[in-house]
């Protein structure tokens, strides 16, 4: 968050407004260390991180999976072919179906893949200064290869929860898809259709995307699904 180190982070919740609030749980020395105090300020940052205001599971397809809401024809087409192994293939990395101990689903497997995803020309971080990218247009993000400096993960990255994603526009991690259907398209005719190379040529998930064989109907069912996955859902409204 742009701070240079544990201490600056500390001293800007040390004196932020709600300092009293964190020595009320922490103790009335919770700032005496800052690396201790770094520490503390990660673990109010992931108890809030599973509280229920982030963590609210009251999507209509979370109420369809209680029995409480019935999915339209076309929301339950999306589903069929989001879960079918021979269709779609979503559900291979975005798993939808509940845990044995009624856990909802998040929607990820937790794993990382190179989807074969062209260069974002309008990504803003090829324009920055040379002190901040060097490369400029040439720069190549290399993913979770990049962080631990492993060719074989190059062009890897994390399969992220389609909970919200409704919400969550640009998507795929360079912003390339301004809407869902975009990512659906691509992910339908990747290999197949007139897209630009991938940024990371190695790597590249062949097995469950590329060229899906999907029709435009089936295209705009999935995305109806996806749609189901936003919080907050009120059945009173249509």
């Amino acid at each position: 968050m742009a701070n240079p180190d544990e201490k600056t982070v500390a001293e800007k919740v040390r004196s932020s407004e709600y300092a009293d609030l964190f020595r009320e749980i922490y103790g009335t020395r919770a700032f005496d260390d800052p690396n201790n105090a770094y520490n503390l300020i990660a673990d109010a940052i992931a108890a809030y991180e599973r509280s229920s205001e982030l963590n609210q599971f009251n999507s209509k397809y979370d109420l369809y999976l209680a029995g409480k809401v019935a999915l339209t024809q076309q929301e339950l087409r999306g589903l069929a072919l989001f879960e079918d192994e021979d269709k779609a293939k979503c559900a291979e990395c975005h798993p939808s179906e509940a845990g044995e101990d009624g856990t909802p689903p998040l929607f990820t497997d937790f794993t990382y893949d190179n989807l074969g995803v062209p260069q974002n020309p309008e990504n803003p971080f090829y324009y920055l200064p040379k002190e901040f990218n060097t490369d400029g247009v040439y720069f190549v993000d290399l993913g979770l290869g990049g962080k631990l400096g492993k060719p074989s993960e190059n062009g890897k990255f994390k399969v992220p929860s389609l909970r919200n994603v409704a919400k969550t526009a640009p998507y795929l991690h360079n912003g390339i898809f301004k809407n869902l259907r975009q990512v659906v398209v691509f992910y339908n005719t990747r290999d197949v259709g007139p897209w630009a190379p991938p940024e990371v040529r190695a790597n590249v998930n062949r097995e469950e995307l590329g060229d899906l064989g999907l029709t435009e109907q089936e295209v705009d069912d999935i995305v109806a699904f996806m749609l189901t996955l936003t919080d907050n859902y009120n059945p009173d409204e249509k």
